[in-house]
C-alpha cells in the first residue's frame, strides 16, 4: 500500500481534533513541547505545509530537538521538498544515530524518492537498534516488494505479524504482497475480509483494485477506487494495471510498476 495510490500509514500519530485545516498563528507563543505537539496534530490531519512551519519553529527555538528535527523530515518528505527534508533527518542523526525513528524516516525518505536499496540500509538500522520496530519492519518489506522480493517481504511480515497478529495496515500490505508474488487467491481472501472492517475497511480499497486488476477483474477494480479518486485518475490507473498485468501474467517482476 506504499504506491501513490494508496500511501502506507507507516508511522500512525494520535489525531487531535481541530476546527479547520490550519492552525492559528497564537500558538507560536506555546512552548516548545506543545508547539511540537501541535505540528504533530497538523501533520496527522495532512496539513504537512502547517507541520512544517511548526516544526521550523520548534527546531528554531531548539536546535537540538530530535523531534522537532524528525517532524520537519517527515513534513517536508510529504510536501515533496526531499533536500530539505534530508538536512533535517541527517542533522536529527547527527543528534542521535540511536533513535529508530530517525533512521525510518531517512528509509521513508528513501522510497519517496525511488530508491528501496538505499530504505533498506535505513530500515535494518532501526531493527539493529529495535528489532521489533513496527515501522521498520513495514518499510523494509515494503521495499523489497518494491524490488519484487516478494519471498523476503512476506518473510519480514510474518515475522512483524507474530508481534502485531491483528495490525491493520500490516495485514493489508502482507494481503498485497501475496498478490505481486503470485499467490493472488491467498492475498484477495484477505483483504476481501479487511473490507468489512467497519473502522479501517476503507483503506484496503485501493490494494484490493490492484489484485483485482491483477486478476482481470477490471470492473471490480473500477468499483474499488469508485471515490478514492477522480475518474480520469481512475482510468489511469487502471490502463496502468492492464500493463502491469501483462508482465504479471508473463512472470515478470512488477513490483516497480505497482509503487511508482
Amino acid at each position: 500500500m506504499f504506491s501513490r495510490l494508496a500511501a502506507l500509514p507507516v508511522i500512525l500519530c494520535a489525531l487531535l481534533v481541530l476546527s479547520g485545516c490550519s492552525l492559528p498563528a497564537v500558538m507560536e507563543k506555546q512552548p516548545e513541547g506543545e508547539t511540537e505537539q501541535v505540528a504533530e496534530a497538523a501533520w496527522s490531519i495532512g496539513d504537512y505545509e502547517e507541520a512544517a512551519r511548526l516544526f521550523e519553529l520548534a527546531s528554531a527555538r531548539n536546535p537540538k530537538s530530535v523531534t522537532a528535527l524528525v517532524g520537519l523530515g517527515k513534513s517536508y518528505t510529504a510536501l515533496a521538498q526531499y533536500n530539505r527534508a534530508q538536512n533535517a533527518l541527517f542533522r536529527a542523526r547527527d543528534l542521535n544515530r540511536r533513535a529508530p525513528e530517525v533512521h525510518n524516516q531517512l528509509g521513508n525518505l528513501a522510497l519517496q524518492e525511488m530508491h528501496p536499496k538505499t530504505a533498506i540500509e535505513h530500515f535494518d538500522t532501526a531493527l539493529r537498534l529495535d528489532r521489533t520496530n513496527l515501522a521498520a519492519l513495514t518499510g523494509k518489506a515494503v521495499s523489497l516488494d518494491y524490488l519484487s522480493r516478494h519471498a523476503e517481504a512476506q518473510e519480514v511480515y510474518t515475522r512483524a505479524l507474530q508481534t502485531w497478529p491483528t495490525n491493520f495496515p500490516l495485514l493489508s500490505n502482507y494481503a498485497l504482497s501475496q498478490v505481486l508474488g503470485g499467490n493472488i487467491g491467498a492475498g484477495m481472501k484477505l483483504m476481501e475480509e479487511l473490507l468489512r472492517d467497519p473502522a479501517n475497511g476503507d483503506t484496503v480499497r485501493a490494494n484490493l483494485a490492484i489484485a483485482y486488476a491483477l486478476d482481470g477483474r477490471s470492473r471490480d477494480a473500477k468499483a474499488m477506487l469508485s471515490g478514492l479518486m477522480s475518474d480520469a485518475d481512475i482510468e489511469k490507473s487502471l490502463r496502468h494495471y492492464a500493463a502491469a498485468r501483462q508482465d504479471y501474467l508473463a512472470g515478470k517482476p512488477i513490483g516497480y510498476m505497482i509503487f511508482q
